[in-house]
């Protein structure tokens, strides 16, 4: 224990509120960092899902991080024929061999792009959520961009359905926001994934650690 109070927390210290208070504090700094991806900045504290729904109210969505196993991905509609304009992004649809029609830029386009909207399951030892990724999140995830995934599907239809299984069951840390939402009179909680990323053995190992020493 001495030895681990040197090595992770820079000093030793007996007294378990304290030991509690770095812990947390740590998990914060380490998955805060200024990295890209959408709420990059954004000091999240580590959460297991099931304390993170607990969280969530009406008032405001709950942000939080994570590190869980990726479990299934459900191919269905993961990926689309997208505007190729780059302020827009919205479905296109293809009206002739080679035209294809944005409703929100009211014109066609000779070519379009594949853009990506991925519904994924993933499992902490609280449990399995479902995690929506969108384009740079889901292009970390598979491991190639949606341009690459787009002429497999178009070419090798087997390749396609390989790429998107090759990172079942690898672990991912992520940050997440978790929300509230209404459809037809039915709410639940919804969970996008702002930040992926294969997680920092070490940090985590500090993390782990971090925890234990609390009991």
């Amino acid at each position: 224990k001495q030895w681990y109070q040197r090595r992770v927390r820079g000093k030793p210290t007996g007294n378990k509120d304290e030991i509690m208070l770095e812990g947390r504090n740590q998990d914060v700094r380490q998955l805060s960092g200024s990295q890209g991806g959408g709420g990059g900045s954004m000091e999240t504290a580590v959460k297991s899902f099931v304390d993170a729904k607990a969280s969530i109210n009406e008032a405001k969505p709950e942000y939080f991080s994570n590190t869980c196993v990726l479990t299934f991905i459900k191919k269905d509609n993961c990926m689309y024929k997208a505007c190729p304009s780059a302020d827009c992004n919205k479905k296109v649809t293809q009206e002739g061999e080679s035209e294809y029609r944005c409703e929100k830029c009211n014109r066609s386009y000779p070519n379009f792009d594949h853009r990506l909207m991925m519904n994924a399951k993933f499992a902490d030892s609280s449990g399995v959520e479902w995690i929506t990724l969108f384009q740079e999140n889901a292009e970390k995830l598979i491991g190639k961009t949606s341009s690459e995934l787009g002429a497999l599907k178009e070419s090798d239809e087997e390749a396609y359905e390989r790429a998107l299984d090759t990172p079942l069951f690898d672990k991912f840390t992520m940050k997440i926001r978790g929300k509230l939402e209404t459809w037809n009179d039915e709410t639940r909680i919804r969970m996008s994934a702002l930040h992926v990323e294969q997680p920092d053995v070490i940090k985590e190992c500090e993390r782990l650690l971090s925890e234990i020493s609390m009991f």
